[in-house]
This record gives C-alpha cells, sequence and structure tokens, in this order.
C-alpha cells in the first residue's frame, strides 16, 4: 500500500529537514538532508525510492596545531647569551599561537622576584607573532598579585632603582628591555630551567 503525498506534506517535510540539516557543519548539511529525504520518501512509497546503500560520509580529521617556531627575535636573544632553545619549553606551555607560563620563580625576594616577573613577561611577548621584548606595567603587577609577590608600597620604585634592564620607563604599557634587562632574563632563564 503505497500512502500519497500532498504538495504540503512534502514541502513541510523538505523544510523540517533542510532545519534539522543545518544544525550541523557545511560539509554534512547535503548528505544529511539527502539521508533524511531518501529515508522519508521510502518510508511513504518504498517501490519508487531506491534503497540507500551505505552513504560515505568524510570523517572529521582534527587538524593538528600548527608547530610552534620560535620567532627569529627571540632565537637570536637565545644564541647571543648561550641560552640553549629547548629551555623555552621547560618555561611555557604552547601550542599552536597559545603561550601560558608554567615556570616558577626561585627567588623568595620580592622585589628580585617582581623584577624577574617582569622579564620574563617581556620573554612570553616577545614569542608572540610580532612581539617584542617588552612588556605592560600593569600586567606584571596584576601577575605579581596572582602570585602573592605585590609590594603596594614600593612596586614602582622597585622598577626606577633597576631601571637600566630598560629603555625607558615612561611609556608604562610599552616597557622594552635594554641590552642590560636581556642580559639579565638570560640569567633568570639558566636560573629558573636548572
Amino acid at each position: 500500500m503505497v500512502d500519497i503525498l500532498t504538495t504540503e506534506e512534502l514541502e513541510s517535510k523538505i523544510k523540517e529537514f533542510i532545519e534539522l540539516a543545518e544544525k550541523f557543519a557545511e560539509p554534512y548539511r547535503q548528505k544529511i538532508f539527502e539521508i533524511l529525504l531518501a529515508d522519508y520518501l521510502r518510508s511513504k512509497s518504498p517501490e519508487i525510492v531506491p534503497e540507500v546503500s551505505e552513504v560515505a560520509v568524510p570523517a572529521v580529521v582534527p587538524t593538528p596545531a600548527p608547530k610552534f617556531i620560535i620567532p627569529i627575535g627571540v632565537r637570536a636573544f637565545l644564541q647571543q647569551y648561550s641560552v640553549p632553545e629547548d629551555k623555552i619549553r621547560k618555561l611555557f606551555f604552547i601550542e599552536g599561537k597559545e603561550i601560558h607560563p608554567t615556570y616558577q620563580l626561585k627567588t623568595t625576594v620580592v622585589a628580585d622576584a617582581q623584577i624577574q616577573l617582569a622579564l620574563m613577561t617581556a620573554l612570553e611577548n616577545a614569542l608572540k607573532p610580532g612581539g617584542k621584548f617588552e612588556f605592560s606595567i600593569e600586567a606584571v603587577r596584576a601577575r605579581c598579585k596572582e602570585v602573592k609577590l605585590y609590594d603596594q608600597p614600593n612596586f614602582n620604585a622597585i622598577f626606577k632603582r633597576k631601571d637600566s634592564y630598560f629603555k625607558s620607563l615612561k611609556d608604562e604599557e610599552h616597557v622594552e628591555l635594554s641590552l642590560d634587562g636581556k642580559a639579565e632574563l638570560a640569567d633568570v632563564i639558566l636560573a629558573i630551567t636548572e
């Protein structure tokens, strides 16, 4: 016995199948719609619609995150100060473009820890695409608070005492490391990764 389909019924089902198929990723929508429609039509008139054999739906293959390449400026810095490149992976978890610090500062002197955190933040920023060896004073302040190394009354004074590490402290959003600062950063990297 064959059910007779009305145009309204068929239009309604097609709209329903389109809405359902659109919930899936673009490459699969067409095939899902075809399967739903064929199955529906087969249930209404089995002798008209051929049997749908196994449908080849492409498997979702996760694309691996692009391999992280240390920027040339950081590689030059590491080479200049004889710091092995593998030390970077000991300091940061890097996946694709995501960089997260994993290091632990070894000093317990708050003033030293604050400067080390600033230097390491500059390194982290240099690892980012188009990055430089620089940091924001506010970002370092937030990190110091986060790791309970914030010395509120002396925070700015500590930077001023170590001003030779920075090209300038005037632009607090872009404090760039000087040659002395980079040399100190190299020492900090080696101390942390020992």
